[in-house]
């Protein structure tokens, strides 16, 4: 396990850091889950996975308070912005630095960004993002709603025009910054 988090290490403290905003909150997740007594499972995929989980949780565990107070300027979602998140597809996000993707994601509201990296970059389900929350569905669906219409915005100055049309954040983006 240990040496998963050695081999990523930019990446594991990268994605705790855009969940908390904060960089000594960052190293203080990263270190948090290096340390857990999680069980060592054989393979290195599921290993990743696992050690994913385990930053997320600790990253998530140092904002609670910021995230609840957060969670709570969410109004529920209309159709419309539902329809939106369910109608992504892939786009071409060749032109997507990590400093482009780091900048729209840490200029949105907390909960909003940690919806956004738990249901579109992280691909958890909405149920699965909700607990890891402390949040209900319905709160999430409208962040992530908002979420992928404000990172389209953001990010429509630097996506070839032709990308935004089916604009996605999937795992291309994941590729991006990886």
């Amino acid at each position: 396990m240990t040496r998963v988090f050695r081999d990523n290490m930019a990446e594991l403290y990268w994605l705790a850091f855009l969940l908390t905003g904060d960089r000594e909150r960052s190293v203080q997740a990263y270190t948090g889950a290096l340390n857990s007594d999680a069980p060592a499972p054989a393979l290195q995929k599921f290993m990743l996975s696992w050690a994913r989980r385990l930053v997320i949780v600790a990253a998530l565990g140092t904002i609670r308070r910021q995230l609840h107070a957060s969670a709570l300027r969410i109004r529920p979602a209309t159709k419309g912005e539902l329809a939106g998140v369910s109608a992504l597809a892939a786009a071409d996000l060749a032109h997507l630095t990590k400093r482009d993707l780091e900048e729209a994601l840490l200029a949105m509201e907390i909960f909003q960004r940690c919806v956004i990296i738990l249901t579109i970059l992280e691909r958890l389900p909405v149920s699965e993002a909700a607990a890891l929350l402390g949040s209900d569905e319905d709160s999430v669906k409208a962040a992530q709603a908002r979420g992928v219409t404000e990172m389209t915005w953001r990010l429509a100055s630097v996506l070839p025009s032709k990308s935004l049309g089916s604009f996605s954040l999937g795992q291309t983006a994941m590729a991006a910054f990886g």
